[in-house]
């Protein structure tokens, strides 16, 4: 246990000089706002599709993903085996004109983009609001950082907090949307062989003596309900029904336009790289996820008498089956998941206040000039990133059960919200403006109402936004279909009054 510590602290070492340099790197390349938001157009697509893989698959899908496994068995692999593929196809429909339409109007971020397509700052205003939901997401990236310190390192899981709080802070503030991609691109590839590494000690059944054959046994006796002869959890919130599977697949449609993943087309060389984009994504994203067969393979090594959170099995499977130089190793490419997806939620975050409200908002009703405003935002995106890591930190302070969960509390807001008119709306061009205001409505209220207690209290986070995703669209559908109608029943009485007179 010493020699993991030991070799987890010298790893750590070099992997956070490696993210400060980044970030100083990032630093030089970051002249003005804009490259601060987006880089907007400097790198080519197999980099930017580690950033997007990367940022799909954080702490979660490293550390809450296993924890599921581990404590549901099989049915909870459903998450990992369905999400990515939803994600691509949810990106397949946006992705291109997200690109085409950022480059030649210069929208930075989701939210802008929304309001500039419809022409209503109500929209943009009102998805900057509720874009500030991601905060969730900060704070499970941090519990699953905190907790990578505690059993690898030693750390008092507060302290973990601190110092992941500080590495971040010290590099976005830096760079940026910069560092944020030359970090990522380079966690994304040690998280690639991370999983792969998984996969393959579960293929061989690393750490259980009698081979494969054993290993699903000792899984089905110290999981019953859990076995691989098992697909659904009866009773189960999230795994109960095929129909609570199919609302988790529908709740990640909108899931790789979230802010901090919608933005990073933008960084994309060309248009023309788009659809290679999509494929290496498609690859990455597909591969990443598959850390939760190391769920599986820990409920079959890990004594059952050892009392670990389910979020802790990967970091004590490593220190299992893995010398203490491999373990250590590996244990810092987790925490790559998580630092990758952490930087980007807070340069959107941070965009929030800089690009959407100020740049977008107060600017145009004040005297302010072109030259001051641009410094001002520049301030604001860098200093903000403090306020940001500060309020997810004293969040984080007491960690929740399920990161996977929890971090779906503000996600499944924020999906609701934007599928009708981001996903409906950049695939209809008929689509209107009262279509999108009342769909974000019928999506953001129909997801609260199911999830809250004071409302329907489904504490599923996936059926409700599920449900959310599939109101929103339909709502953006039949409500531009019926205003279609009036106003071409408007027109065509206008045509015949004047005919008439």
């Amino acid at each position: 246990m010493d020699s993991v510590v030991v070799y987890s602290w010298i790893f750590m070492a070099v992997f956070i000089g490696i993210m400060l340099a980044m970030g100083f790197i990032g630093m030089k390349k970051t002249r003005t706002s804009e490259d601060f938001a987006t880089a907007r157009s400097s790198y080519g697509p197999m980099t930017i599709a580690l950033v997007i893989s990367a940022g799909i698959s954080s702490g979660s899908t490293f550390m809450g993903m296993p924890g599921l496994a581990y404590d549901l068995g099989t049915p909870s692999l459903w998450y990992p085996l369905l999400y990515p593929v939803a994600t691509v196809i949810g990106m397949l429909f946006v992705a291109k004109t997200i690109k085409k339409y950022g480059d030649e109007f210069g929208t930075r971020t989701i939210p802008e983009f929304i309001g500039d397509r419809f022409k209503s700052e109500f929209l943009r205003i009102v998805l900057t609001v509720i874009s500030i939901l991601l905060i969730f997401y900060v704070v499970s990236q941090l519990v699953a950082a905190a907790t990578m310190f505690q059993i690898m390192m030693g750390v008092e899981y507060h302290w973990g907090i601190i110092i992941t709080g500080v590495v971040l802070a010290i590099y976005v503030f830096m760079g940026g949307s910069h560092s944020d991609i030359l970090t990522d691109s380079i966690q994304g590839f040690l998280m690639l062989i991370t999983s792969l590494v998984v996969v393959g000690v579960f293929v061989f059944s690393v750490g259980v003596e009698g081979g494969f054959g054993d290993m699903i046994s000792t899984i089905k006796e110290r999981n019953p309900t859990g076995g691989f002869d098992q697909l659904f959890l009866p009773g189960d919130n999230t795994y109960g029904s095929f129909w609570l599977v199919a609302l988790l697949f529908i709740a990640h449609l909108p899931f790789g336009i979230l802010p901090h993943l919608g933005n990073k087309f933008l960084a994309v060389k060309s248009n023309k790289d788009m659809k290679k984009l999509i494929m290496y994504c498609t690859i990455f994203a597909t591969i990443l996820p598959l850390m939760g067969l190391g769920g599986m393979l820990g409920i079959a090594v890990i004594d059952p008498g050892m009392e670990i959170r389910p979020d802790q099995v990967i970091p004590v499977l490593f220190q299992e089956i893995f010398p203490p130089f491999l373990a250590a190793f590996l244990a810092v490419t987790v925490l790559s998941a998580i630092m990758s997806t952490s930087d980007g939620l807070i340069v959107s975050l941070t965009q929030l206040l800089a690009n959407d409200l100020f740049r977008k908002s107060i600017v145009p009703r004040t005297n302010i000039g072109k030259d001051q405003a641009e410094k001002a935002e520049l301030v604001i995106s860098r200093y903000s990133t403090f306020v940001v890591i500060l309020i997810a930190s004293i969040m984080a302070w007491n960690p929740p059960q399920y990161l996977s969960i929890f971090m779906w509390i503000g996600i499944g807001g924020i999906v609701s919200a934007t599928a009708g008119p981001l996903v409906v709306g950049a695939l209809w061009r008929r689509a209107t403006k009262a279509g999108a205001i009342t769909s974000l409505m019928a999506g953001t209220l129909s997801y609260w109402y199911i999830y809250l207690p004071i409302g329907m209290g489904v504490s599923n986070p996936f059926a409700a936004a599920g449900a959310g995703v599939l109101l929103s669209m339909i709502t953006m559908v039949v409500f531009t279909l019926i205003a279609g109608k009036k106003e071409e029943s408007t027109m065509e009485s206008s045509k015949e009054v004047s005919i008439n007179s």
